[in-house]
């Protein structure tokens, strides 16, 4: 790699300004080195996934304080075994750790029960749209880089990591800034760039055929360069076909008072999901981040509907943690089509009416003798099945929303990013969205979004020499 523009030399450089990106870099300097963070916005309050953070740190929807034999059992039972072993300790034994860290770098965490036991404060919970300027993780990234700055060590706005290179004792980065091209010498390098759901091309090639017909529910920022400069030297890459998402009216692709709430989660995974013809094509008891992943792998993700009764609509109760789609749907504009019979809702639907019966019928009789799991595809999973029955019956055209990507480079418990062969790169960490082996697996488990930055509290003590 030339050198190009000016060069500058430190101890550590973090690659996106993202919470992980953050707590890595503190903790570093908080142990005595000297962190840069490369942060491609440019804006003051530049734009990223955390800073967006409705704000709960959770363990696949566990108390991260539940201890780490438990956390860690979650965290392999909902991956179905695909979480790394090493990986997924670090995680479960720093849950508790880094809320302590959190609060002790004047962090406010709330307690809003069941698993929002840690929330960053102020939380926003209520109403439609999006409100994130001066909630939770804006007011987190605001004190995480005034305790930066306090350390000695600064935030680069507008300069784009491009490039890295193994160099002796070091690794060099090369970055554009404002001003022109700027390179580093880092003894250390932790790439927190948050994934990859923002690049069109990589989402296309990873995750659905078509991207285009997604929701994007993230900060359109996270587009995969840290993934890119880490393979380019040999790290290794996972789980790359899943993402974190939830299902959202159809009219949210259009209509921002739909996103990020109300959800459909809980409307599609009690009752059934239909494709254009009618069919079930998914195991809707897996919940709404499985269905968004299978929704989105579909030849046409805008093509599904979620089909529910009465019983359905006036509950179920959820986890708790969304605000539910009735009556915020139809306020806010969503579509809901609403009918006394099957065959009435799916001429309303755009479906065809037979089909649809027949579908329903046999969920229902399924349903009655307690087969659901023989059905095809089967019913079954942690979400309650509710029948079709009681009138009226409702329809809700749904989409895919991603907000960000599961796979990413492959780190161990140590947050050392590992090549192709197996061995750790020396000197190269990850952490946060952009790491992979955590979250995934063949139902796409979701151990849990703002609890990776566990993984950059974690590099930050390994660069920093801390081995408590």
């Amino acid at each position: 790699m030339e050198a190009m523009g000016r060069t500058e030399d430190t101890d550590v450089v973090v690659i996106g300004g993202g919470l992980a990106g953050l707590v890595a870099a503190n903790r570093a300097a908080e142990l005595g080195k000297r962190a840069v963070v490369l942060e491609k916005g440019a804006a003051d309050k530049y734009i990223c996934n955390s800073r967006y953070t409705y704000g709960t740190f959770h363990i696949n929807f566990n108390d991260v304080m539940a201890g780490e034999d438990k956390l860690y059992a979650t965290i392999v039972a909902c991956t179905d075994g695909f979480a790394r072993q090493d990986l997924a300790h670090t995680v479960a034994r720093y849950g508790a750790r880094l809320m302590q860290w959190l609060r002790a770098e004047g962090i406010e965490l709330t307690n809003l029960g069941q698993y929002h036991t840690n929330v960053l404060s102020p939380a926003w919970r209520s109403g439609a749209g999006f409100k994130w300027d001066g909630y939770a993780g804006d007011v987190t990234l605001q004190k995480l880089e005034a305790n930066l700055k306090k350390r000695g060590g600064a935030i680069l706005r507008g300069t784009r990591a491009s490039a890295l290179k193994l160099a002796g004792s070091g690794i060099e980065i090369q970055a554009a800034e404002p001003e022109g091209a700027v390179s580093f010498t880092a003894r250390a390098v932790v790439i927190a760039d948050g994934g990859f759901q923002a690049n069109m091309e990589m989402v296309r090639e990873h995750i659905s055929p078509a991207p285009e017909k997604l929701l994007p529910r993230h900060g359109g920022t996270a587009t995969g360069d840290g993934l890119r400069m880490a393979q380019a030297i040999g790290a290794a890459v996972t789980g790359m076909a899943n993402f974190y998402g939830h299902l959202h009216s159809r009219d949210a692709m259009s209509n921002p008072l739909l996103w990020p709430r109300p959800q459909a989660d809980d409307l599609a995974a009690a009752g059934i999901v239909v494709d254009a013809q009618g069919r079930r094509f998914a195991d809707e008891g897996l919940g709404g981040i499985y269905l968004s992943n299978a929704i989105a792998r579909l030849a046409d993700p805008l093509g599904t509907i979620a089909i529910f009764d009465s019983a359905i609509w006036d509950g179920p109760p959820g986890r708790g943690h969304v605000q539910p789609p009735n009556p915020l749907l139809p306020e806010v504009g969503g579509t809901v089509h609403r009918a006394n019979s099957i065959e009435e809702l799916a001429v309303l639907a755009g479906l065809p009416p037979q089909q649809l019966k027949d579908t329903v019928d046999r969920y229902n009789k399924a349903f009655d003798a307690g087969t659901l799991p023989q059905l095809s595809p089967p019913r079954s999973g942690p979400h309650k099945p509710w029948p079709i029955k009681a009138a009226p019956f409702f329809a809700v055209p749904i989409c895919s929303a991603i907000t960000n990507t599961m796979g990413g480079i492959v780190v161990n418990g140590d947050a050392a990013v590992i090549d192709v062969n197996g061995k750790p790169i020396p000197g190269l960490y990850a952490a946060g969205s952009t790491i992979g082996g955590l979250n995934g697996g063949p139902t796409s488990g979701y151990v849990g979004g703002l609890i990776n930055a566990t993984v950059g509290l974690r590099a930050g003590d390994v660069i920093g020499g801390f081995n408590g």
